[in-house]
């Protein structure tokens, strides 16, 4: 009986499917089994169980990341036709339009005056509800002191979040209006080399 002569035809520019064989579905199978079992006869808990499948599940995408990045390292390497083996391969020699604006995240610059007034309205809200906080959770019987603790925590946690939620929003706003801006200036077209020169 011949071979199916599709299955000997390969796209390069693709991925391939994911495959595995009776043998790997058979063992997962089995281990899912045992697994299960150790659950029914209490051996372990469902904490563990869990664990035990979150890290699995982890270590099982680790190495179908890796898997999928080195397969799409393979396909970017080629120039993706199949006539590469009958003609000279070509190389194009990368242009500036070829790459993305530098942008300014790089730059250290200062956040202005949003940040400072931000982080004084988190260090106030802060202080004000970390010290309402702690009295009324204390039922009223909460002395000066644990009073003061509770301002000057629920300050430092407010100015902390502030300050991390308004300088990322402003860092976010500004890459993404400059990766808005049209590019002003066209590049000229590309050309090809020979690369058994």
């Amino acid at each position: 009986m011949t071979a199916n002569p599709k299955s000997k035809i390969e796209n390069l520019k693709s991925l391939r499917p994911p495959q595995f064989g009776l043998r790997t579905l058979l063992l997962v199978v089995a281990i899912c089994a045992v697994v299960l079992a150790i659950l029914r006869l209490g051996w372990l808990s469902p904490i563990a169980i869990g664990v035990i499948g979150f890290l699995a599940v982890s270590v099982f995408l680790h190495v179908a990341g890796n898997a999928i990045g080195t397969r799409l390292r393979e396909i970017g390497d080629r120039n993706g036709s199949l006539q590469e083996e009958t003609g000279p391969t070509l190389i194009r020699r990368p242009q500036p339009r070829d790459f993305a604006p530098a942008t300014q995240l790089g730059q250290r610059r200062s956040l202005g005056w949003t940040i400072i007034v931000a982080v004084s309205v988190g260090i106030t809200t802060g202080a004000i509800g970390g010290g309402l906080w702690t009295f009324l959770a204390a039922r009223g019987h909460a002395g000066v002191v644990e009073v003061a603790i509770g301002v000057l925590a629920f300050a430092v946690l407010g100015g902390i979040a502030s300050f991390a939620t308004v300088g990322f929003a402003q860092v976010l706003l500004g890459a993404l209006l400059q990766a808005m801006r049209p590019i002003t200036a066209a590049a000229p077209r590309d050309r090809c080399i020979d690369s058994d020169l």
